[in-house]
């Protein structure tokens, strides 16, 4: 669905007819559960088998992935990695934001090791992030 969505309002018309010619409109609900899938489904396997976060490169992608699917969680919409970080950084809860910040850093030098303690608190804000989208979903459903 992302990738649709992706395809319909940003794609690049080469020859033949526009992407939103050819491509469904995607819903932000549909967008959400998309966000959803993914997040509950990837996630799993960062916290089933943690040593593929002690790469600096996967451990600062995984951080910024996550503020990407909340904010589409959240708003039914997608952005940039920086646009996430960015409001993730402003709405998420303050104890998260050196993590983000370290993330976009380390997004630079992505062959470096990742710091034991970052690697840890990625795992606590994926526990977080599932928490969340718990959350959401449940909120979602009321309205």
């Amino acid at each position: 669905m992302i990738l649709r969505r992706d395809l319909r309002e940003r794609g690049i018309t080469l020859v033949g007819p526009a992407p939103e010619t050819l491509v469904d409109p995607v819903s932000p609900q549909e967008l959400r559960e998309a966000a959803l899938a993914v997040l509950q489904g990837w996630t799993c396997e960062i916290l089933d088998d943690p040593i593929q976060i002690e790469n600096r490169g996967y451990q600062s992608y995984t951080v910024l992935t996550l503020c990407r699917m909340l904010f589409t969680l959240q708003n039914g919409d997608v952005v940039s990695k920086p646009e996430a970080s960015l409001w993730a950084r402003e709405t998420l809860e303050e104890r998260w934001i050196p993590l983000i910040e370290r993330a976009w850093v380390g997004r630079q030098n992505p062959a470096l090791e990742a710091h034991a303690d970052d690697a840890n608190c990625t795992l606590e804000f994926i526990r977080y992030a599932l928490e969340r989208s718990q959350q959401l979903e449940i909120e979602g459903s009321k309205s």
